[in-house]
């Protein structure tokens, strides 16, 4: 079997962009190829789509002119060059991965789709919708958007196109042949909710975790290795001010908290965004990390987890988490809610209520007993679900049968 990983990136992200994938197929003897927008590793088998001189200045400009225009990954040609590519030619199917994030050409799909037997993971419902990432509590992408609450909301629009992208996703699924991966049962309602999609396969397959790395540590030992204090309780979470992440709330809770000992506050993403907190806390901002082995000991010197998500489409950190045996706190209403198998392995309390999660962090500053419960149950669930060897299974059984079907018709 020859399989090619298609994305934007062979870095960031790696464990849901394809890289990781990639990886492990090659591990288990499978031939894989990774074609991606940006090549930052020099992995042999991973290439760039589309090279060529100024492709990044050319795909700038395209990107103001879809801007100026109110259009999304409709004008970009660079996707169209995989037609003409041999390597393209050489594999038996192509997983698709965060071809929405500004490279990829729409139009190509259904002609990309009919020539290779296809797969495409849903990050987010983009897929789903006129414009947005995550529609929140519209639910406009189930009657075709149009008149859209909030053009600002990433992906922004400059003018209200989303009924037209709307109905040129429609065409453009309605002639591909594609089987849809998603990671939570959040994102499959949805996509069985969805005009645009409920008439493709859809599969529901969990995002997975290599688990020799993401395990357990001396919990002491990470927090003397990255600057902990003694005998600080630490509260980790994304710094990153967006429409998503919930990080108004954790402010909040940081303002109103009045712990009766020393806190630490280790943060991943954006750095300076606590400045204000500099003397109530100790404050650690590990900025965006790539090195597993700074990550891993990040969660393992954690006490408690925060992701409390307005918007989450499966939540990679909260599993990461636990996997190091931390209880992660998030909101209801988003797929985290099931990806933490609250309140078995982490708990959730209704969506915006900084005061109730405030009460929970309390709570569990005060019980290492409930902490640690909640942490060894959800170690053990990872251990269930989440390890990347069941995900690759369930992906060589899928494109098997994705293969044999295409085989079949033709």
């Amino acid at each position: 079997m020859k399989i090619l990983q298609l994305g934007n990136i062979d870095t960031y992200g790696n464990r849901f962009n394809g890289t990781d994938l990639h990886k492990e197929l090659l591990n288990r003897g499978v031939d894989s190829q990774h074609c991606v927008w940006e090549k930052n590793t020099d992995n042999e088998q991973t290439w760039l789509l589309a090279e060529f001189p100024y492709r990044t200045r050319l795909k700038n400009v395209i990107s103001r002119l879809e801007y100026q225009l109110s259009v999304q990954s409709i004008l970009y040609p660079f996707s169209w060059s995989l037609l003409l590519d041999k390597r393209y030619r050489y594999v038996d199917l192509v997983h698709y991965h965060l071809i929405h994030v500004g490279f990829f050409n729409l139009l190509s799909l259904p002609f990309l789709t009919r020539i290779k037997p296809s797969v495409w993971t849903l990050h987010d419902p983009w897929a789903m919708t006129g414009h947005c990432v995550h529609p929140f509590a519209c639910e406009k992408w189930i009657t075709g958007c149009g008149n859209c609450p909030d053009m600002n909301t990433l992906f922004k629009m400059e003018r209200d196109h989303t009924a037209l992208m709307w109905r040129i996703k429609k065409l453009v699924y309605s002639l591909s042949q594609i089987d849809i991966v998603v990671g939570s049962q959040w994102m499959m309602n949805m996509a069985k909710q969805s005009p645009l999609l409920s008439n493709f396969k859809l599969h529901h397959i969990p995002f997975g975790l290599d688990l020799t790395i993401f395990r357990p540590k001396d919990s002491e030992l990470a927090k003397r290795k990255l600057g902990v204090l003694p005998g600080n309780l630490v509260i980790t979470f994304r710094a990153v001010r967006d429409d998503f992440k919930g990080f108004a709330f954790i402010e909040e809770c940081l303002n109103k908290l009045k712990p009766n000992y020393p806190i630490c506050l280790l943060t991943f993403n954006f750095q300076g965004l606590l400045e204000k907190f500099q003397g109530k806390y100790q404050v650690i901002d590990l900025g965006w990390i790539q090195d597993e082995e700074l990550l891993v000991d990040a969660y393992n010197a954690s006490d408690i987890f925060l992701m409390p998500s307005m918007a989450e489409a499966f939540g990679m950190m909260a599993m990461e988490a636990m996997a190091c045996g931390k209880p992660v706190i998030a909101f209801e209403g988003t797929s985290l809610e099931e990806v933490i198998f609250a309140p078995h392995g982490g708990i959730v309390v209704r969506k915006g209520d900084s005061d109730a999660l405030l009460s929970v962090i309390e709570r569990l500053i005060a019980s290492p007993e409930e902490r640690t419960n909640l942490g060894g149950t959800a170690l053990e669930l990872v251990k269930e679900h989440y390890n990347v060897k069941t995900q690759i299974n369930r992906l060589l059984d899928l494109y098997n049968n994705v293969i044999e079907r295409r085989n079949f018709l033709m």
